[in-house]
């Protein structure tokens, strides 16, 4: 693909909504091209930024007068409708309100669906652009006292790093990446011939969530969250065995 091609697909790749031999093709050309990958990373940016700024409208006090005087006005109108002529009218206003909550809620499922997708689609998307182009990492080092200050003053947060080779998960060391238009830290680990990225970055939520798994194009994906940070691992490991890693990393 030419970058021609790819910026009619770049933000459907970003959206997470092309066919896998179209995702691993684009993935393969921001490996390659500086310029569409910062295209790529300023798109992610920007859809960081929408979802974290308020974009709230305050109605003036005139338009929220003007609101009050038409439902005064319409409920004035539905008192006057008596229950013989038509019973079921003088539950319009609710059955209305009834709708807009339904509506409402629905908008905001449909929503909080695209954005977990849309994480899933980026946590994907940067494990493999890491395998594609081998750059696992930007530190290398199996000793965590090494990998840790690595990450200072690289970062707004400090991400724990832990040493698991004696569970089977040795250390290969760590790196900056951007996940959901964030900044995070990046930690690699082995397993046999297999790779996990464990993207970390801090999280607005102060409740902790449990482990919960999902796939995407072949590979198993988990997060959870301490109540301080988020954490989501990706490999092409069983489930199995990458939730004993969740577990050996958590210490639960």
């Amino acid at each position: 693909m030419n970058c021609q091609q790819i910026q009619k697909l770049i933000h459907a790749h970003h959206d997470g909504e092309l066919d896998v031999a179209n995702t691993l093709q684009v993935d393969e050309h921001l490996a390659d091209c500086p310029a569409c990958f910062n295209a790529a990373r300023q798109l992610s940016a920007l859809s960081g930024a929408l979802k974290d700024t308020p974009l709230r409208f305050s109605a003036s006090s005139r338009l929220r007068q003007s609101i009050s005087a038409a439902v005064e006005q319409a409920e004035k109108s539905e008192r006057a409708v008596t229950t013989q002529a038509r019973p079921w009218f003088q539950y319009s206003g609710w059955a209305a309100a009834a709708v807009l909550l339904v509506a409402a809620t629905l908008a905001f499922r449909l929503s909080a669906v695209h954005r977990d997708d849309q994480l899933l689609a980026d946590l994907t998307a940067s494990h493999v652009r890491a395998l594609m182009v081998d750059h696992l990492t930007d530190v290398t080092s199996t000793d965590q006292h090494t990998v840790k200050p690595w990450f200072d003053g690289k970062l707004d947060f400090a991400p724990p790093v832990k040493e698991l080779r004696e569970s089977g998960f040795p250390l290969l060391g760590g790196r900056l990446d951007v996940i959901d238009g964030h900044a995070a830290a990046a930690l690699v680990y082995g397993r046999q011939k297999h790779f996990l990225n464990l993207f970390i970055w801090p999280t607005p939520s102060a409740s902790p969530v449990e482990p919960h798994g999902s796939q995407r194009h072949g590979y198993n994906i988990l997060q959870w969250s301490d109540g301080k940070m988020a954490f989501s691992v990706v490999s092409d490991l069983n489930e199995t065995e990458l939730r004993e890693f969740v577990r050996d990393f958590s210490g639960k």
